[in-house]
């Protein structure tokens, strides 16, 4: 090939890059022209639910567009993502997922909703952890001191969740294994039901995931919080050590909820960059922060590839949990 023809060449495939990036350039410059559709996989005034509402209504204010949001609830949140994988990848329709698109596919054995795989990441937005929670009547006063208990005793101590594979329940499982606890397992059909039955002395600990239900029920002095399970103190809950810093065998211990924004596969990556920026903007106004913090809910500073790498851990994680439990749902 001559030194002219190579020349020519290159400029060709050159044009034909520029080309094919001009739509995307220009769907970037216009998105967003219409409303937009949020689909949350859980049901109203659930933790996502709230967090999601106070979130996009300044996103909403910062594109300049209606953001609707459209309630899927079902199969761990699966029913949203299903829905999601479905749509055209334009931008237009969006999902605000949790925690549990790495843990409901691998429950309900839907390989095709591997988040890895099957959609596409504007952001992660938010982390929040669990709170170790026990009735007003245990006497431990660390959560050390209350493991030890049950690991002395493991008969007498039932353990209540939001349900079968919810990440309450893994997280417990986890830190079971890890310290090598046995307690019988309470599965509820949600965090309230849990907690209720908590505070009346009905079972011993749970794990709540909701600090807009907990919050309530420790400023009654219903139920004590020992710690958290971030791998550090809550802003919300200054005063209640993380697991990390305060039992000798959970040092490093890091697990919670967090919340993403996902897009259709093929959605247009200039497209979901202005999607992040918009969000990332609206966590630090200072209405939706102060709103975040009352909730247990802090910023995961994480670019796209940070948060995309963040999901694939977390699912291989709790897969492996759920394939070591022998966990399934129908």
């Amino acid at each position: 090939m001559t030194p002219r023809l190579k020349l020519a060449q290159t400029a060709a495939l050159a044009l034909i890059a520029f080309s094919a990036a001009l739509p995307q350039a220009r769907a970037a410059d216009t998105y967003p022209d219409k409303p937009i559709t949020l689909l949350i996989g859980f049901a109203p005034g659930g933790p996502t639910d709230a967090i999601g509402r106070v979130l996009f209504k300044r996103v909403s204010e910062i594109l300049n567009v209606p953001i609707i949001i459209e309630n899927r609830p079902g199969a761990g949140g699966n029913i949203g993502t299903q829905e999601l994988v479905r749509a055209k990848p334009d931008g237009y329709t969006l999902m605000y997922g949790t925690s549990s698109v790495t843990t409901a596919p691998a429950l309900f054995n839907r390989a095709d909703l591997d988040p890895t795989k099957a959609f596409d990441v504007a952001g992660c937005s938010v982390s929040v952890p669990l709170i170790l929670l026990v009735p007003k009547s245990d006497t431990a006063t660390s959560a050390e001191a209350f493991y030890k208990a049950v690991k002395a005793d493991p008969s007498k101590y039932f353990q209540g969740s939001s349900g079968n594979g919810s990440i309450d329940h893994l997280v417990s499982m986890d830190i079971a294994g890890r310290l090598g606890l046995k307690f019988q397992h309470v599965p509820y059909k949600g965090n309230g039901p849990a907690l209720s039955d908590l505070a009346s002395g009905n079972v011993n600990f749970m794990y709540s995931g909701s600090f807009n239900s907990a919050l309530p029920f420790i400023k009654a002095g219903k139920v004590k919080p020992l710690a958290v399970t971030s791998g550090h103190r809550s802003q919300a809950l200054p005063d209640v050590p993380s697991l990390s810093e305060s039992v000798a065998g959970l040092r490093g211990f890091d697990a919670g909820t967090w919340q993403v924004l996902a897009a259709p596969k093929g959605t247009p990556p200039a497209v979901l960059a202005k999607l992040n920026e918009a969000m990332q903007t609206a966590m630090k106004d200072a209405k939706v922060k102060e709103s975040l913090d009352f909730q247990g809910a802090e910023p995961m500073n994480m670019d796209q590839q940070q948060c995309k790498a963040y999901i694939g851990q977390e699912y291989a994680r709790w897969s492996n949990t759920i394939k070591r439990l022998g966990l399934k749902s129908e």
